[in-house]
């Protein structure tokens, strides 16, 4: 009985290591993001770039570019609406 005990101790051993560096090489290919990246990322839609919202609030301040979803005057709703981009100060949004 010991020496079936013995006998795959070599094979969970070899099965361990390889699932070990697998998992390793896997971690090491993934792309290291940087929180600028990632803020990026969060304000770019697919085909377009967030405007430059220098001086399009006023004299409010922080002026920060959001997407917005743009409801059309349709009566019935809709699965999809267009996004858009918009400078945000406070709860007032602006055109860009």
């Amino acid at each position: 009985m010991n020496v079936l005990r013995y006998r795959h101790k070599p094979f969970a051993i070899f099965t361990f290591l390889l699932l070990i560096s697998s998992l390793l090489r896997f971690i090491s290919a993934l792309p290291l993001i940087n929180p600028t990246t990632e803020q990026q990322q969060k304000l770019s839609g697919p085909g377009s770039s967030p405007p430059t919202c220098r001086f399009k609030c006023g004299r409010c301040s922080p002026c920060k570019p959001v997407r917005v979803s743009v409801h059309p005057g349709f009566t019935f709703t809709l699965e999809y609406y267009p996004q858009a981009w918009r400078c945000k100060c406070g709860n007032k949004l602006f055109m860009p």
